[in-house]
């Protein structure tokens, strides 16, 4: 009996121990080119727009319907990436109220609701929004996630 017990909690520590690790897994810092190709293979219209102020690099890609919309930024100040990020944490309570999924940790911000999607992940300097209407849109919007590895 005694056996059974400690094998039963050396289990459940593992499998603690795993998904505490899985939680805690940093988001990945992506290029613009990668960001620009996956994209481009869903078949977005893409628009460097450029600097200014605090901002070194932006990317938009758009749809032609708009249904599906991605953003890439590169920010001069990590505080100002966080900043953002916390825009859309910050409304992880009324998406839930709405009935959403949303699945969030430090860095990653996932919400989907019936055909729409919406993603925001944050990486050093570097913040990824991603949304969506309809199924089409989001199955496209989940192949950029995927190809970026977000």
């Amino acid at each position: 009996m005694k056996t059974v017990r400690k094998l039963a909690a050396i289990v459940l520590v593992g499998a603690m121990a795993l998904s505490i690790a899985a939680c805690k897994k940093s988001a990945k810092k992506v290029s613009a080119d990668e960001f620009v190709s996956a994209c481009n293979e869903v078949g977005l219209i893409i628009e460097n727009l450029g600097g200014g102020k605090g901002i070194k690099e932006a990317w938009g890609g758009q749809s032609s319907d708009g249904s599906l919309e991605a953003n890439y930024v590169i920010v001069e100040d990590k505080s100002a990436a966080k900043e953002e990020f916390k825009m859309y944490t910050d409304m992880e309570d009324t998406f839930k109220a709405m009935g959403a999924d949303v699945k969030m940790s430090s860095n990653r911000m996932e919400m989907s609701m019936n055909d729409n999607y919406m993603l925001a992940v944050l990486a050093d300097d570097m913040m990824i929004s991603i949304s969506s209407q309809g199924a089409e849109s989001t199955e496209a919007a989940k192949k950029i996630v995927e190809k970026l590895g977000i």
